[in-house]
């Protein structure tokens, strides 16, 4: 990645508070974008019929108000419940009765694809980046003011956005960092060699007893040490890729495969490695260290209270950090939405400062909203800021549609890796499947 990028990104992704404001944290309004004043500000007739949004486009107050929105959230208890809390208070403001109907992220493309043209689908739906639903015709622009496109870190709108169009407004910014039992470690692995150690001394595999785990088989965790070690996806010119030049079985890739594979054949990690048994046997106390994101940091709290820390992944053999994911999550309008304006306004509720600060409390997860960036809440928080050192290091999603088409090849590459066979021959597979999917995708 350029360094270029790698600053933009660590000026404004997640707790970097004194870059964010330089680069306009706040606005002049205290609180750009939708704003959180509540509308009892105003008379309760003006309540019922203005957008909830002081920054809304005046198409919005002109546009007929229709008796309620639906959207599609993913299907986590605690996430639905705030989103329910904001919900009732936008009803409130404006009238607008909110259907909300859960639906599991990753099946939201597919059943939208088949309600939407129905008739049946949502207005607003949720989504890990803008990926192949623009090329799926799921997604219409989002006609956002400046004002509040102005309250959002601008790599979170990019993620959102394809060829310069806007399509949602993110909730969530992530990537993945080591979480640590300060009873079992004491002090962060700053190396891979560091972490070995810790794997060697600490694992015990018939008392289910490891120092380090991480689902080693899942693409998303693993690229971690597979782009770190020099390899990428599709080769990135300055932003734009090119998807005719895959890197996932070249030199880089390949190395960081054979890591992987190391610890499995020293017997630090078991076979089959699974989200359940990462964090179930860390919570358990019986594991030093883990990879995972900060949706993971209210249960990990509940099971370890003061004993749990997070630190960015330790570097690789010559220095190098490992590249985690950056992902921004989002309320996407749905290319079925026949009222565009207003749930694009509701959207900009549900990811104002207000209640983007409400989510977060509530779920841990980072709102990319430039204020609630540089909010103590935020800053203050080891664990939260934990991923600030992480980040840095990160890179986003290459935003193409053909990106679909590698996880499925990859995550059967490296659940051979794990088993044992040989790392190059087993990339090679996947990349000659990645390019079989694309081309009878249409890819050129």
């Amino acid at each position: 990645m350029l360094k270029s990028k790698k600053t933009l990104l660590t000026l404004s992704m997640l707790l970097v508070a004194m870059s964010l404001t330089a680069c306009g944290g706040k606005n002049d309004n205290g609180n750009a974008g939708a704003s959180s004043a509540p509308a009892s500000s105003a008379s309760a007739s003006e309540s019922a019929s203005s957008p909830a949004s002081e920054d809304a486009s005046p198409a919005v107050s002109e546009t007929p108000k229709p008796a309620e929105l639906t959207i599609w959230p993913d299907t986590a208890e605690d996430k639905v419940a705030v989103i329910e809390a904001a919900a009732k208070k936008y009803t409130e403001q404006t009238g607008i009765k909110i259907v909300i109907k859960p639906v599991a992220m990753n099946d939201q493309p597919d059943v939208l694809a088949l309600d939407g043209p129905a008739g049946k689908g949502p207005d607003l739906f949720y989504q890990p980046g803008i990926g192949s639903l623009v090329v799926k015709g799921l997604v219409q622009e989002v006609k956002a003011t400046d004002a509040i496109k102005d309250t959002y870190t601008p790599e979170a709108l990019a993620a959102l956005s394809q060829n310069g169009t806007l399509y949602g407004l993110p909730l969530v910014t992530e990537t993945y960092a080591l979480f640590y039992n300060k009873k079992l470690v004491p002090t962060p692995p700053a190396t891979i060699a560091d972490l070995e150690t810790i794997m060697k001394e600490k694992t015990n595999a018939k008392k289910q007893e490891y120092g380090f785990l991480f689902e080693a088989a899942n693409f998303y965790f693993a690229w971690g040490f597979l782009g770190g070690s020099g390899g990428y996806i599709f080769k990135d010119n300055n932003g734009t890729y090119d998807i005719n030049d895959i890197g996932l079985n070249k030199e880089g890739t390949v190395k960081g495969a054979n890591l992987i594979q190391s610890w499995f054949k020293n017997g630090y990690l078991p076979k089959g490695v699974s989200g359940d048994i990462v964090g179930g046997l860390f919570t358990q106390g019986k594991v030093g260290a883990v990879i995972n994101g900060p949706w993971a940091i209210n249960d990990y709290k509940k099971a370890l209270g003061d004993d749990l820390a997070v630190a960015p992944l330790p570097t690789l053999e010559g220095g190098a950090h490992p590249t985690s994911f950056i992902g921004v999550k989002g309320w996407m309008l749905s290319k079925f939405s026949k009222n565009p304006e207003w749930a694009t306004d509701f959207a900009a509720f549900l990811t104002n400062e207000e209640n983007a600060l409400e989510y977060f409390k509530q779920t841990g997860e980072v709102p990319p909203v430039k204020n609630v960036l540089n909010n103590p809440v935020l800053t203050n928080d080891p664990l939260v800021s934990g991923f600030s050192g992480q980040i840095q290091y990160g890179m986003p999603f290459p935003t193409v549609p053909e990106l679909d088409h590698v996880w499925e090849p990859m995550a059967n590459a490296l659940k051979f890796i794990t088993e044992g066979k040989d790392a190059q021959a087993s990339l090679d597979d996947a990349v000659k499947l990645v390019d079989d999917k694309m081309k009878m995708a249409g890819a050129k």
